[in-house]
């Protein structure tokens, strides 16, 4: 064979351990589905931050065509088994629980290894040669703002039929539209009280009545078993009780038409990973909703003898943040004070009036991608600044 008859071997070079590739003798060229693969290190233990960190793994994946996504986790939270379930772009990951681990080693695939993984998938799967590793310092909430698309989850079509069945059952109605409720309650753990983001008050009564009387909307309540009660009334379901709920919440926040939070908690996470606009009230830091129509709407920063810290100034100084006011200005005498009952029902008739194009109950759907940029670079640009809302005619005097 003459040398300009050899094959065109270029793509060798691509070729992975246990990876497929294919010669053409017509064309004389060797040919590789080379997958850029993510390893994304889900080291959360919160629901908020396994949430997240597993939807800015997902969003990675979308920006690159050909590409696969690994997870590495813990399912030391009842939760976590589901939140792996919902996310549509997973490859396949590794579970570990007790003393076990996945160790460094495993990541050479070169000869004389000393140590093999007990799995022989681990190495066919492309694992211990990830082209990124995606640590939990990367997959920084604010950082996954500054990312688009961002990925949507998806409940898996064999489940969606039950869940809507147990809603139904529930009391739900199929013929209007609701919303998502959820806040923060006292006493969802005794050993982390924490007071600035626990709601105390009668408010969720009132935002309910407002909701179904003044907005024609049904209230879905979510959250922990042991959650303060709201008595019966008509267009009100609450879900906080049911048994093995996490999936069943998930389905309702999916299908909402908003999230109303009416203080900071985890559970918001499904919103933005579902692509439902929230309200995020009593806010005590700007790690807040990801896109556009949400908002939040800031708890208030008072002094010492009742003065108001006006937004653009807590703004540009960057106040809105529970480490700056409770560890810092607080020594001056300032503090944090919830929103106004008048308050929380004007967040929640602005976000019924930004959603105007769900009538009905919502159909979630992943995003839609048309290109690729197939690059992912360290250090991400800084995150767009999330739309801060006020009402300066429902702020109430403090002094």
């Amino acid at each position: 064979m003459k040398p300009e008859d050899l094959p065109d071997l270029r793509e060798i070079q691509y070729v992975k351990n246990n990876q497929a590739m294919e010669y053409n003798p017509r064309s004389h060229a060797l040919t590789a589905d080379r997958p850029f693969t993510i390893f994304a290190l889900l080291l959360a233990r919160t629901l908020g931050d396994f949430i997240y960190r597993s939807l800015f793994a997902a969003t990675v994946k979308l920006r690159f065509r050909n590409s696969r996504l690994i997870l590495y986790y813990r399912p030391d939270r009842p939760y976590k088994d589901d939140i792996i379930k919902i996310n549509p772009y997973i490859f396949t990951s590794w579970k570990t629980s007790g003393l076990n681990s996945v160790p460094l080693d495993y990541f050479d695939y070169m000869g004389n290894r000393p140590v093999f993984p007990k799995n022989e998938s681990w190495y066919k799967t492309l694992s211990a040669e990830p082209d990124l590793v995606l640590t939990p310092s990367i997959m920084a909430f604010n950082s996954l703002r500054g990312l688009t698309p961002v990925a949507r989850f998806a409940i898996p079509t064999e489940l969606a039929p039950p869940l809507l069945s147990r809603l139904l059952g529930a009391g739900l109605s199929e013929d209007r539209w609701f919303c998502v409720l959820h806040y923060r309650n006292a006493g969802y753990r005794p050993s982390d009280e924490r007071g600035n983001r626990d709601l105390h008050t009668n408010d969720p009564l009132k935002i309910v009545d407002h909701i179904i009387s003044n907005l024609g909307g049904q209230v879905v309540r979510i959250g922990h078993l042991g959650m303060s009660p709201i008595s019966p009334r008509p267009g009100f379901i609450d879900i906080s009780g049911e048994s093995d709920p996490f999936m069943l919440h998930a389905y309702a926040v999916s299908r909402a038409r908003f999230f109303l939070e009416l203080s900071p908690s985890g559970p918001m996470a499904l919103a933005g990973a579902f692509g439902v606009p929230v309200a995020r009230c009593n806010a005590v830091s700007t790690l807040g909703p990801l896109e556009k129509p949400s908002f939040s709407l800031m708890q208030h920063i008072i002094g010492p003898t009742g003065e108001r810290v006006p937004r653009d100034i807590a703004i540009a100084k960057g106040l809105y943040s529970e480490l700056a006011v409770t560890k810092i200005i607080s020594r001056y005498g300032y503090r944090f004070a919830p929103n106004h009952q008048y308050e929380l029902e004007a967040a929640a008739t602005d976000i019924f009036n930004r959603t105007t194009d769900c009538e009905g109950w919502r159909s979630p759907g992943p995003p839609i991608v048309s290109t690729f940029p197939e690059e992912f670079t360290l250090p991400l640009p800084p995150p767009p600044d999330i739309e801060i809302v006020e009402y300066p005619d429902l702020i109430p005097v403090f002094s």
